[in-house]
């Protein structure tokens, strides 16, 4: 299932830190609704990766494939999915557990 590239960017105060995925799932979605004032458009996504350890927080910025090195706060203020394609903000993480073990990480926004 996850055979898909991901770089996840995290901000811890003033630190920023990256981190590559190789075997994550990233799936974007557009929804579409209609109701009488007309119809509307909205862009989800939803990312799964497996593993032991929760590795990705919400806040996080994630990007499809390899990104390129943040390190400063005016980077991580430019770096947002308006002006880079395939960029996401994770809003929610759901840890995934069986047999009272974690088992993979589902996050999405």
């Amino acid at each position: 299932l996850g055979n898909q590239t991901v770089t996840i960017y995290h901000k811890d105060g003033e630190k920023y830190t990256q981190r590559t995925h190789t075997n994550a799932f990233l799936d974007f979605r557009k929804n579409h609704t209609v109701d009488k004032t007309g119809s509307k458009e909205s862009n989800s996504f939803l990312l799964i990766l497996p593993g032991d350890a929760q590795a990705v927080f919400a806040g996080d910025k994630v990007l499809l494939g390899e990104g390129p090195e943040i390190a400063t706060r005016a980077a991580w203020a430019d770096f947002i999915p308006v002006k880079v394609p395939g960029l996401v903000v994770v809003s929610y993480v759901d840890p995934k557990y069986w047999n009272g073990q974690l088992v993979h990480t589902e996050a999405g926004g």
